[in-house]
């Protein structure tokens, strides 16, 4: 081909590629949903996103390995994971204005909230918490890591959601020092200080630690000390509550015993049964229904309190499951 004549198709072709790149580039932008991509490809406007395995571990690496253990009274590491916490649930990341609420006189301590007003009848409100402290020894991969993953999860599929009733997030250090140094249990201030005037508190539900399962026959100690029998495989998600809290949440326990991939067991507390378990006992004494969602925590996982409790001791696709199965019964509470 002659010189002239390639440079009379670079003419024409090239103006025309670019109009058409133009073209495309229009049609991509108004037929895909919007969405703001961060790393790890998470998605902040776009709605109904459940994490996967790999962001779930991802989370959990951040408290685990950067942050390093995290218990209450360490208050420096507190701040920290708090603060990183509502990075997290910020506009800029999962796409919430996170409150902020400072425990006691101590600005290390800090409880943050994310709310998700309801359209029907926002008034009554469902609070799912979790604590983010780990324990006083050891990296606090299963307690303390895995439920603030399991948290940040909820939080990201439903931003954006449209529901009836109102949703809160709440995450809170396991304890803080008042002004005479005395330990105060985070959940208590979390019961006195999460309910705004007029509002109603349908119900609490509270995620306990849920990265280990086991199918091995005796994985599962019993709770001998309170009396309570539990299977002998560690393979099951326990609910823990009082009769009441069954009752008013019945629905909660139902959906996860349909959905839930893993055997699901309800732990019925009696009133004695019920002190021994602090943070349910504060909700149930200020006359809030309030189950938790846990593993059985120490009970089960054998590093509890020990070097060894790492973030690969973690089942991170059945977190993902159990994932999935919280968000449709928390989708279906919001939405009777």
């Amino acid at each position: 081909m002659k010189q002239s004549n390639v440079i009379k198709v670079c003419l024409v072709a090239v103006p025309l590629g670019i109009t058409l790149i133009g073209v495309f580039s229009l049609i991509y932008s108004f037929t895909t949903p919007a969405s703001k991509s961060r790393e790890g490809g998470r998605s902040v406007l776009n709605k109904n996103v459940l994490s996967t395995a790999e962001e779930l571990s991802s989370w959990a690496k951040r408290q685990t390995n950067d942050i390093g253990p995290r218990p209450w009274s360490n208050s420096d590491k507190t701040r920290v994971t708090a603060k990183w916490i509502e990075s997290e649930l910020s506009e800029e990341n999962i796409g919430y204005r996170p409150k902020i609420t400072f425990l006691g006189d101590n600005k290390n301590y800090r409880m943050i909230e994310a709310d998700l007003p309801g359209e029907k009848s926002p008034n009554e409100v469902l609070l799912v918490i979790s604590s983010f402290s780990s324990p006083d020894t050891g990296l606090g991969a299963n307690t303390g890591a895995s439920q603030t993953s399991i948290l940040l999860g909820l939080a990201r599929y439903f931003v954006n959601t449209e529901n009836s009733r109102s949703l809160r997030f709440v995450a809170f250090p396991s304890s803080y020092s008042n002004v005479d140094g005395k330990q105060i249990l985070g959940s208590s201030y979390v019961c006195k200080k999460s309910k705004r005037a007029s509002e109603k508190i349908i119900g609490v539900i509270e995620i306990g630690s849920l990265g280990y399962f086991s199918d091995a026959e005796n994985s599962q100690p019993s709770w001998v000390k309170n009396n309570i029998q539990l299977p002998s495989k560690g393979n099951f998600v326990a609910m823990i509550g009082d009769e009441f809290s069954h009752q008013s949440l019945g629905s909660i326990f139902s959906g996860f015993s349909k959905t839930s991939k893993l055997p699901v067991h309800k732990v019925l507390l009696s009133n004695n049964q019920l002190e021994a378990f602090s943070g349910l006992s504060q909700f149930r004494a200020d006359g809030y229904p309030i189950i938790r969602i846990s593993d059985t925590g120490k009970l089960r996982y054998p590093f509890h309190r020990k070097d060894t409790d790492t973030h690969d001791k973690i089942d991170y696709h059945k977190m993902a499951e159990l994932l999935k199965v919280f968000s449709s019964v928390i989708a279906a509470e919001l939405n009777p």
